[in-house]
């Protein structure tokens, strides 16, 4: 992601290791995610506190559908079966 990408928040987990697993199928899924929320949680990954998931702003309808995926079915899709449309570049 670079700087000039306008981030939108897609979610937030309790803390970086819950995170972290939705970071990383939104990444699988080919949407470059990166955790916010720069407070005590970012820096200690034990650490409680909300940490948002942010994505591009272009990326924002594809992640909200993943992540709605996630809720219903969990981190463990297998999303080499989910069809999300074309990646916006």
């Amino acid at each position: 992601m670079s700087e000039s990408d306008d981030l939108s928040r897609v979610t937030s987990a309790h803390s970086v290791m819950e995170a972290a697993p939705i970071v990383a199928a939104l990444e699988r899924a080919g949407i470059k995610a990166v955790t916010g929320n720069a407070n005590s949680a970012t820096m200690i990954p034990e650490a409680m506190g909300e940490v948002e998931v942010l994505v591009a702003n272009h990326d924002l309808p594809r992640a909200l559908t993943l992540i709605q995926l996630i809720e219903e079915h969990g981190t463990d899709v297998d999303w080499s079966q989910v069809d999300v449309g074309e990646p916006e570049d």
